[in-house]
């Protein structure tokens, strides 16, 4: 029996609805346990309809890792906003909150983390460049450099190093593997790695 397509939905619509019911169904049930079908008949649409918009279920799930990653950015950016103020300690509080608030996504957003850096979620969808937790994480390393505080031979090399290093720790905390008390060591672990010698 054909769906009943729900009243009132209009161009441009349906693709944010179909993104963010998927969104709701990955966060609950993680990626395996969800299908194209089932996502439409949440959103009261046909199947036909939601094929529309995504050819199948890999191109939905893409969509859904670009709009995590990007929550993702705007956890940070609301993390590393909390911190005002023009002086070093302001600027390693930036810093540290990009680090914490990172593993805090991902402690409360287990399976839209892992959807986020998992199969589906392609390079060329969002190039670590120009999204808004990549650039983050290089203005507060510019801002440390600024000041004075990163060894001019590490520079190049800051944000990688930071990032592997969070986001290593961030899955050995989601695997149980390391506690949570563990992430703000490696933050000092971090600093000290790149610090310029005084």
């Amino acid at each position: 029996m054909k769906m009943k397509e729900k009243v009132g939905y209009h161009h441009g619509d349906l693709e944010s609805a179909l993104i963010q019911e998927a969104k709701s169904l990955v966060a609950k049930y993680g990626v395996e346990k969800i299908s194209l079908r089932e996502i439409a008949a949440n959103v009261g649409v046909s199947p036909s309809a939601a094929y529309h918009h995504f050819g199948d279920k890999e191109a939905l799930l893409s969509a859904v890792a670009r709009v995590a990653f990007e929550e993702l950015g705007q956890q940070m950016q609301n993390a590393v906003t909390r911190y005002q103020g023009k002086s070093l300690t302001a600027a390693r509080r930036r810093f540290r909150a990009t680090g914490e608030s990172y593993v805090k996504f991902a402690r409360s957003n287990r399976n839209l983390f892992l959807l986020a850096f998992g199969p589906y979620c392609q390079n060329d969808n969002h190039p670590k460049e120009e999204t808004l937790a990549w650039q983050l994480l290089v203005n507060s390393l510019n801002e440390l450099d600024e000041w004075g505080y990163i060894d001019r031979k590490i520079r190049p090399y800051a944000e990688i190093l930071a990032w592997s290093a969070i986001h290593g720790v961030s899955n050995l905390v989601l695997d149980e593997l390391m506690p949570d008390d563990a992430v703000e060591p490696l933050l000092d672990a971090i600093e000290l790695a790149i610090r310029a010698e005084k």
